[in-house]
């Protein structure tokens, strides 16, 4: 038994091995992980500003210095195994059981898999796509089921991050969402099942030919996101459990919605296997309407990969010369939201005053849309008032419209009032937690039909912080382990 002296003394001998031991602190750069620059002939053809040119390369660096590993280009993991037979959707292709997390920033205890598997595109075509799973140290453990040894399963549905391969969160270092979805989920005791969406992580299929991210088509994301689960089920049987809740955002508000009028569509017996594990959806700041919001953003990105779908679409119909150019210059450059922001937001002309008034609106707004359909209850729909890039008065229309065609539906709609786009999230996370919780124990819903209801802050709003201003930027390496709580 130590005496306090003695202690004290071991204490003092200990400091100086500690310090020995402990990794240099090096400052971290503000700078990034990437050199790109725009060249003169980009520059001339976008008819960009100085300002602007400045504005896209930070954008840009930014964020390839976010991809894990150099994103899908550099990590050997998106290469695609030899395609054997006919390719069947739900295939799992390859497993990676246990990926190295030193390039994320994901938390403590919590650990990262990731999967290929095969999905479908609009037309129907088998194509490859890629998922994580992202999960928990200690599963959630219910009452109802509570002999099961499985992690409970929810898949997440994200919302916009871009169009291109670096575009899906398996390859973003905080996997996109960070503590605003799939952190906060595993950290619950959840296995996160999240799809990458087709085209995004893996863009090129066997033949080699590009895989377009067909942006919006809620419906067709939300096969990739039950194609995901269904070979997540097949690669990890003895860990991941059969019962699931979807949940999105923003874009995968759509998706988590339109996996619930998968689920209901009459005739469709694909995912029946999965129907029995299915215990509801929650859509937080969902796309509803592919045309409402911000339209300087949503023509160029919808107009990129429209021949997709209709291939005698021409968006010159929609956009200005300039317009085209510098959508092109998006494709170039393979930007993001940032990106799109300079190119489409600058004040100058690039939609086409009667865009409107082509056949395609109405046509991809049918295929595309999430909601005034039959859906797989229950349904919990979620919206700020503040939201920037989806008026929620246009999610109050879909509600509505939906109640009126399905009038017996479990759907409630929850209205937060003031807060923005992604920071309704953040509001909400005890309610979404506790409404999955309650999924899986089983219990009654505390409000059934067609209703609605709304949040209001404790203290007044002015005091409270409306957006994030943080990014995650410790990563594995010792020499910044300074960053983070006791350098441990």
């Amino acid at each position: 038994m130590y005496s306090g002296k003695t202690l004290l003394a071991t204490v003092l001998l200990a400091v100086p091995l500690v310090e020995a031991q402990a990794p240099l602190n090096v400052e971290q750069s503000t700078g990034f992980n990437s050199s790109f620059t725009l060249s003169t002939s980009q520059i001339e053809a976008a008819n960009l500003s100085s300002t602007a040119a400045l504005n896209i390369n930070v954008a840009i660096n930014f964020d390839r210095s976010q991809l894990a590993n150099g994103g899908p280009a550099e990590d050997s993991f998106y290469e695609l195994p030899p395609l054997s037979g006919t390719p069947i959707p739900g295939t799992l292709l390859k497993v990676q059981e246990f990926t190295n997390a030193s390039s994320f920033v994901i938390p403590p205890n919590t650990a990262l898999s990731r999967i290929l598997y095969t999905t479908t595109n609009f037309n129907g075509t088998v194509i490859p796509a890629s998922a994580f799973i992202l999960w928990p140290f200690t599963p959630k453990k219910f009452q109802a089921g509570s002999a099961s040894t499985k992690a409970p399963a929810v898949i997440w549905t994200h919302g916009t991050e871009g169009f291109f391969a670096s575009a899906g969160p398996s390859t973003h270092r905080a996997l996109w969402y960070g503590h605003e979805g799939p952190f906060t989920l595993a950290l619950a005791g959840y296995a996160v099942v999240a799809p990458d969406y087709a085209g995004l992580g893996i863009h090129k299929s066997w033949d080699g030919s590009k895989i377009p991210h067909q942006y919006l088509m809620s419906q067709t994301s939300g096969h990739d996101a039950l194609y995901a689960f269904q070979a997540s089920l097949e690669a990890f049987p003895d860990t991941l459990d059969e019962r699931f809740v979807v949940i999105g955002h923003s874009q995968g508000g759509g998706v988590s919605w339109g996996v619930a009028e998968v689920l209901e569509a009459k005739g469709d017996d694909k995912f029946k296997g999965l129907v029995k594990g299915y215990l509801g959806t929650i859509a937080v700041s969902p796309t509803t309407d592919a045309f409402i919001g911000k339209i300087g953003f949503i023509l160029p990105w919808i107009g990129m990969i429209l021949p997709s779908i209709f291939p005698d679409f021409d968006i010159s119909t929609w956009l200005t010369p300039l317009g085209i150019a510098r959508t092109k210059l998006l494709q170039e450059v393979e930007g993001g939201i940032a990106v799109s922001t300079q190119l489409f937001l600058s004040g100058d002309k690039i939609i086409q005053d009667d865009y409107d008034k082509t056949w395609y609106v109405d046509a991809y707004g049918k295929l595309a849309n999430a909601g005034r359909k039959a859906f797989k209850g229950p349904l919990l729909v979620i919206h700020g008032t503040e939201d920037y890039y989806i008026p929620e008065n246009a999610t109050a229309a879909t509600v509505q419209a939906t109640c009126e065609v399905v009038p017996g539906g479990d759907l409630e709609y929850l209205v937060v009032n003031g807060t923005w786009h992604v920071p309704t999230l953040d509001a909400t996370r005890q309610i979404w937690l506790k409404w999955i919780e309650d999924r899986f124990e089983g219990r009654a819903l505390e409000k059934t039909g067609c209703v609605k209801s709304s949040l209001e802050s404790f203290l007044p709003l002015e005091r409270y912080q409306a957006t994030g201003n943080s990014f995650p930027q410790f990563a594995g390496s010792p020499e910044f382990s300074y960053q983070v709580p006791l350098g441990l």
